[in-house]
């Protein structure tokens, strides 16, 4: 008996094996596979293999005559007790230990259940998409799925698979225990019916076609299940007549209750599939498990950019609708109407390596942001909704000069570089470039629009950076890479963040909090909403810094929408989200007020420096070396960098830095120096203008020798080449090497016109002078006082900040909002702070003679002192 059951199971091992690689060649495959003499061989010696076991498992043996010897006629002779009683036994004994043969409703009730199993792993759902049978053949949108990867069909999988194990289990045991047949009859009839009647009432519903001819229509899965769904019904009913009535009491509960889980258990639709929507709450409205979003029918659409928000828009003139950018291959995507839950697909389009933004559909037109990519150009495109497929690569030039697309296609607007775009909840678009920034009604975008009309610059750093605006003329814009500034209607800029020392937790006050803003965007009510790795916060009309409830840390991206919800783009863990608050406008004020900043962290009372500055706004064009790398009159190959300082004409500009420099540094005097590497001994080029003094360092370069950070004064340069080692370029050729002990925090080096160094080592400002001795000059922790406390001990402050040589030759230092001075040991002046005219969260500050220059984006800001 065990050799048969061993059988039993090798035959369905076999089946399912032969079944699950069929499917995988089928669904993996291009159209045709399935009929290919490679996949039929395969198939056919599968089943030829299941059917041998399957015989073998149901074999029966040879059984020897009960009597060994030919039977005699003895009737004549009645037989006595104990001749009865030995043959008796002898009978049952041989009766026992006989073979039980299988009938063949138990071998086919297993066959079938074996079938039924497989067929769980052939497409259960196909789409009909006119998009993949169009003019180019693209395969854009086909999908099938099995059974247990549709949503609504999970649960309902589990139960077919249990009643079909159950089924196969039985049939597999008749042959061994008579009571088995009690329980294949109730199984198959169980099985049946909840495969017929769950397949009519749910998978063969699918929603129908579109006016385009989109949709969903069954695959090959559900045909074949139920076929044997359909036979193993009859089979089990057809067994159970000539039973007793107990008997048919079972098998009608098994059918009944078969018949109740096909009804309601894979329900496509239904209540349990809306969002669980609590007022200003945030739910989950997109899991991207991988960077893909499925639908409620089992669809997957990777979403077609790295931000997800790009992705997935609303139509532009308020009415109803939600459309997806999905990628559909390396470099094409689709766009999916996504409604009710459902992904169909409507465009097919090839855009090359950079995946176009999705902007939104209007008038059944679809416009989005094409290129975009560093040094390629980029288009914002009109694109039909009839159409098949569409080609934005931006490759190719018509004879005058335009674009080539698709015909039908329209160019609205083009540039060179990377551009990006937001979407704001006025209905409009904030479009940028780097150096440029463009704000644009949904309702201009058309055929013939000019850029030059949209231009924005609410403040010092907007141009080039992202800027968002409500519909009560609320204004938020990055002045910096950390900070972030707001103008409502009627008030003052306010700078909010990069402007708080280190430390500062997340606070009522945004200037008072620490924060790195990943996104940001202003609300229909002028709500400013925050994101970052901090917890998601809102920032309402009373300046109050609010959080918001719920799991809604790691935001990336937050767009706000003209019906009053906010839509945020998340990572967490690692996974992409897209989260929505439905009535996010409306329920911004009732949410609680973060704590209370700290004294060391406040902002609102910041400090009266000594010094009244005159802050004026001005542009600084981007200039090349009249030198190349080498300081040799020529021309060097720029990179991406640039230092401000002055030109041959004597104006401030920003100097592009060659590609080949390692750290630079500007000199204090209009100057700027930089070091480049060399095989045989490192060169520092000092360029004053139009002329240019060369420096060589007289020893080689040491194996994997560095320079990321420099400080100069004048006719002296400080360069870091290794952990604890600097080389001094002095007057008169001279060059020589200091040890320093500890490390050297980025952007905290400074060069004195005495010789004597001064830098940020762990936590301390250190003034280090050229024979090697060093001084503490203040710092000592990590989250200390920021630099411009006043009444609070050196040894508490923290050094965090930009430090650079000031007009009178001492350390200063801008910790974002207030400029300092080192005057010694201990001593510490503030300079300047808000009230004096000092931008605040800059990038960088430049000295050149008395002035200060402040660089906030691409905008620089001058300072002069007020005489």
């Amino acid at each position: 008996m065990l050799r048969q059951q061993v059988r039993g199971w090798g035959a369905l091992t076999v089946a399912v094996v032969t079944g699950a690689t069929w499917t995988g060649l089928v669904v993996q495959g291009r159209a045709g596979c399935s009929t290919s003499p490679a996949v039929i061989g395969t198939l056919c010696c599968g089943l030829l293999g299941a059917a041998v076991a399957a015989s073998w498992a149901t074999r029966v043996r040879d059984v020897p005559p009960l009597l060994a010897g030919p039977v005699e006629d003895s009737s004549a002779e009645p037989l006595n007790q104990s001749e009865l009683r030995e043959t008796f036994v002898r009978l049952v004994s041989a009766i026992e230990t006989r073979t039980v043969r299988a009938g063949r409703p138990a071998v086919l009730a297993g066959v079938a259940a074996a079938l039924l199993l497989v067929s769980t792993v052939l497409p259960w759902r196909e789409l009909i998409d006119p998009v993949a049978t169009g003019p180019t053949g693209a395969e854009a949108g086909v999908i099938r799925s099995q059974l247990w990867e549709l949503p609504y069909a999970a649960g309902w999988a589990v139960l077919v698979v249990a009643a079909a194990v159950t089924t196969l289990a039985a049939a597999v045991a008749t042959p061994a225990l008579r009571s088995a047949d009690r329980v294949l009859r109730p199984a198959a009839v169980a099985t049946g019916t909840l495969v017929v009647v769950g397949i009519l009432a749910a998978p063969v519903h699918l929603p129908p076609r579109l006016g385009d001819g989109v949709g969903y229509r069954v695959g090959v899965g559900v045909w074949v299940a139920l076929g044997l769904g359909a036979f193993l019904l009859v089979l089990g009913l057809v067994t159970s007549l000539r039973r007793t009535p107990w008997e048919l009491a079972i098998v009608v509960v098994a059918g009944t209750a078969g018949i109740a889980a096909g009804l309601f258990a894979p329900a496509p639709a239904g209540p349990q599939y809306e969002p669980d929507v609590v007022a200003g709450v945030p739910y989950r409205l997109f899991d991207l498990e991988g960077g893909q979003l499925e639908d409620r029918y089992g669809m997957r659409v990777a979403v077609g950019t790295a931000d997800p928000l790009d992705s997935l828009a609303e139509t532009l003139d308020g009415t109803p609708g939600q459309w997806l950018l999905g990628r559909t291959g390396s470099e094409g995507s689709t766009l999916f109407e996504y409604r009710d839950g459902v992904a169909l697909p409507r465009v097919s389009l090839s855009h090359g390596t950079t995946p176009p933004a999705l902007i939104g559909v209007t008038d059944n037109r679809m416009l989005l942001l094409a290129g975009g990519s560093s040094g390629r150009p980029w288009a914002l495109l009109s694109v039909p909704l009839d159409l098949v497929a569409a080609d934005l690569t931006l490759t190719h030039k018509n004879p005058d000069g335009s674009y080539y697309v698709t015909p039908g296609v329209n160019v609205l607007a083009s540039g060179t570089g990377a551009a990006l775009l937001q979407r704001n909840a006025d209905r409009s678009i904030a479009l940028r470039d780097g150096t440029t920034t463009w704000q644009i009604p949904a309702n201009q975008l058309r055929v013939g629009m000019r850029l030059t009309d949209f231009v924005v610059d609410p403040g010092p750093g907007a141009p080039g950076n992202e800027v968002s605006t409500g519909p009560d003329g609320t204004t938020a814009w990055r002045t910096s890479r950390t900070g972030l500034a707001v103008l409502r209607p009627g008030g003052r800029t306010r700078q909010l963040t990069g402007i708080a020392p280190a430390g500062c937790a997340l606070s009522s006050d945004v200037a008072s909090s620490s924060m790195s803003v990943e996104a940001f965007a202003v609300d229909l009510r002028g709500n400013l909403w925050l994101g970052g790795s901090f917890p998601t916060s809102v920032v309402t009309p009373d300046g109050v810094q609010r959080v918001v409830p719920g799991n809604t840390a790691a935001v990336e991206t937050i767009e706000a929408r003209p019906d009053g919800s906010v839509v945020l783009g998340s990572s967490p863990g690692g996974g992409d989200q897209v989260i929505r608050v439905d009535d996010a406008a409306a329920a911004a004020p009732s949410y609680p007020a973060a704590p209370v900043p700290t004294a060391r962290c406040d902002r609102r009372t910041p400090a009266n420096g000594t010094t009244a500055y005159r802050a004026t706004v001005m542009d600084a064009a981007r200039v090349d070396p009249p030198v190349n790398a080498e300081g040799r009159p020529g021309k060097a190959v720029s990179g991406a960098s640039t230092q401000l300082a002055l030109d041959p004409r004597g104006r401030v500009a920003r100097v592009r830095m060659p590609s080949a420099a390692q750290a630079w540094a500007p000199d204090g005097l209009g100057g700027v120096w930089w070091t480049v590497p060399s095989a045989a001994r490192p060169v520092a080029v000092h360029l004053q203008r139009s002329t240019a003094a060369v420096v060589r360092d007289p020893q080689q370069a040491s194996v994997g020798q560095r320079g990321e950070s420099a400080a100069a004064s004048g006719d002296r340069l400080v360069t870091g080449i290794g952990s604890a080692t600097y080389n001094l370029y002095g007057p008169g050729q001279q060059v020589r090497r200091l040890p320093v002990t500890g490390e050297l925090r980025q952007d905290s080096l400074v060069q004195l016109p005495s010789g004597a160094i001064a830098m940020v080592l762990g936590e301390r400002l250190v003034e280090v002078s050229p024979d090697g001795r060093s001084t503490a000059l203040l710092g000592g922790v990590s989250t200390g006082w920021p630099l411009s406390t006043t009444k609070v001990p050196v040894t508490q402050r923290t050094a965090d900040g930009l430090w650079f040589t000031g007009p009178d030759g001492r350390a200063w230092g801008y910790d974002g909002s207030h400029l300092v001075r080192v005057d010694g040991p201990g001593r510490v002046t503030v300079v300047a702070g808000p009230a004096q005219g000092v931008p605040q969260a800059a990038d960088q500050v430049t000295v050149i003679g008395d002035d200060l220059y402040f660089e906030l984006g691409n905008d620089v800001v001058r300072l002069e002192p007020v005489r």
